[in-house]
């Protein structure tokens, strides 16, 4: 059974959970490595590419402007890449805001690219403003629906040019990253300054790590508030190694550490993780490092602990899950820029905890969560608002759950991690359709 298939699953408390796993890749680094090397004239190739429905949403765009993919094995993409983007196209990012706001940069100085997704109640509600207003400043010729820059959004790039720009990362660091990959592909220099503040700035170093494989000059301040991207040769062909996906990974380590465990992680590499070992120890888990391999033994008492979100911004729900379960209450700080995600990962993730009986409260940038050591009763339908971070939340409370819990569109879990339900399975747990 896949899980995938279905309109809900229902994931039945555990007792205990134990086997190895090899989490997915990283669909963060997966489509950078992908655009980049589709933007380089000749063959680069991507190891460990990740199957989610982000990447995949990723490759079928890329194509659609001229790349070409080729599979090479288990895991392995050969790319060749076009020097100049396909006019006149319609591009499908699916329900990815990375896979968009990418795009928009790479395809700014193409003609007549448009951007829809079928998604119209997640991504479709999306904002893009900052990125419009920013492509606008630049020359670009930008129509988008509504104030806020929802989609559909379609670019006429015959003006582009570089200079000076400023952008908001307040709401999210992805609208940076798509001006960094413009930068890569202009004749002049292009210096973008946040105007603001940057939340989620470990995404922003997988961008930088991507653009310097692919030949891209991308320098940054020490603070991360100003950027430069010097004019040179354009994407190069490249070798890229794609680490596991950090939102997956957390999801793990969290439900090892919720319940009575003894669990192999084999990782090809973290990313994006910052604190969130330190901070799972410093609940309860005992967890141990041997090279990629890390052995997490849960089930014991867990203590509340706080969170600065900015860190590792996918972790952030797993945490709070995991939190719900901690003697005393948890602060996860600095994460105002999760509220634009596929949903308000605050405020929608509060309705489902409100749904299943965990007490939580929230400001403008913090989700605050009051442990319940004993769990709840389950036995309750929650819904997944599209996002898979909301569906591997949602399980870790149902294995520590009485009853269980009902989960409504479990797909959405593919956007990351399809074989989230059938590796649950592998540790001992009970999915059921």
């Amino acid at each position: 059974m896949h899980s995938i298939q279905y309109k809900q699953l229902h994931v039945r408390p555990a007792a205990s959970l134990k086997g190895t796993l090899v989490p997915p890749a990283s669909k963060s680094y997966s489509a950078r490595a992908v655009l980049a090397a589709s933007l380089a004239p000749g063959t680069s190739t991507i190891e460990n590419v990740a199957d989610s429905h982000n990447v995949k949403a990723m490759i079928e765009c890329c194509r659609a402007l001229g790349a070409v993919m080729t599979p090479d094995g288990p895991g392995r993409l050969r790319v060749a890449g076009v020097a100049r983007p396909r006019d006149g196209v319609i591009l499908s990012p699916g329900n990815s805001g990375i896979v968009l706001r990418l795009l928009m940069g790479a395809a700014a100085r193409s003609r007549g690219v448009t951007f829809a997704s079928p998604y119209t109640e997640s991504l479709g509600r999306r904002g893009n403003s900052e990125m419009v207003e920013a492509l606008r400043a630049l020359g670009v010729v930008v129509t988008a629906e509504g104030a806020d820059g929802r989609l559909p959004i379609t670019l006429d790039g015959a003006g582009a040019h570089g200079g000076e720009v400023g952008i908001s990362g307040r709401r999210s660091s992805q609208f940076l990253s798509g001006l960094l990959y413009l930068g890569g592909l202009l004749d002049e220099p292009l210096a973008v300054h946040v105007t603001d503040e940057l939340k989620a700035w470990p995404m922003v170093r997988t961008t930088l790590a991507v653009l310097a494989r692919a030949g891209v000059a991308a320098e940054a301040g020490a603070d991360l508030l100003t950027y430069l991207v010097r004019p040179g040769g354009g994407f190069q062909p490249a070798a890229y190694a794609c680490g596991s996906d950090p939102a997956s990974v957390a999801a793990l380590l969290a439900i090892a550490t919720a319940v009575e465990s003894d669990v192999e992680i084999r990782s090809h590499g973290l990313e994006e993780l910052g604190g969130v070992l330190d901070h799972l120890r410093a609940v309860g888990a005992r967890i141990d490092e041997d090279g990629t391999t890390l052995r997490v033994r849960g089930g014991g008492p867990l203590r509340a602990r706080d969170f600065d979100g900015s860190q590792a911004p996918d972790a952030v729900l797993p945490l709070a899950a995991l939190a719900a379960h901690a003697e005393g209450t948890s602060r996860f700080t600095n994460i105002e820029h999760i509220r634009y995600k596929e949903c308000d990962r605050i405020s929608d993730f509060r309705r489902e905890l409100t749904r299943v009986g965990i007490d939580s409260g929230e400001t403008r940038d913090e989700l605050i969560v009051h442990g319940s050591p004993g769990g709840v009763p389950g036995g309750v339908t929650v819904t997944s608002h599209y996002d898979h971070a909301v569906v591997m939340a949602m399980s870790l409370v149902a294995l520590r759950s009485r009853r269980g819990l009902t989960i409504g569109d479990p797909q959405y879990v593919a956007q990351t991690y399809p074989a989230f339900f059938e590796d649950l399975r592998r540790l001992g747990a009970t999915v059921a359709a």
